[in-house]
């Protein structure tokens, strides 16, 4: 029998594809914004987060975190999670940086 952490640790790792489909999704969509798949990739995050807690706002990709979808998603399922935009303001400055010089 599998042991309760091991599935736990998996699904851990699943949650964090799927924050990064659903990073990958979105340029696909009308205006960047949102489609029926995100919505889809989303319902899945939101059944994995009761099981093993929020996505720490360090492991999703910037613009899910700039334009609220991480924070909205377990709000949704009565859980509050914070972002530290002091820490998130100097990455998104330098991802900036490395775009432009490229």
């Amino acid at each position: 029998m599998i042991e309760t952490d091991h599935l736990k640790q998996v699904a851990r790792k699943e949650r964090g594809y799927l924050w990064g489909d659903l990073h990958e999704a979105r340029p696909c969509t009308i205006r960047n914004q949102w489609s029926i798949g995100c919505d889809h990739i989303k319902e899945r995050i939101k059944a994995l987060t009761p099981l093993v807690g929020p996505t720490p706002w360090d492991e999703v990709q910037l613009p899910l975190l700039g334009d609220g979808i991480h924070q909205r998603i377990p709000v949704d399922l009565g859980i509050k999670v914070g972002v530290d935009l002091e820490r998130v303001s100097p990455v998104r400055v330098s991802l900036n940086a490395a775009r432009s010089s490229a």
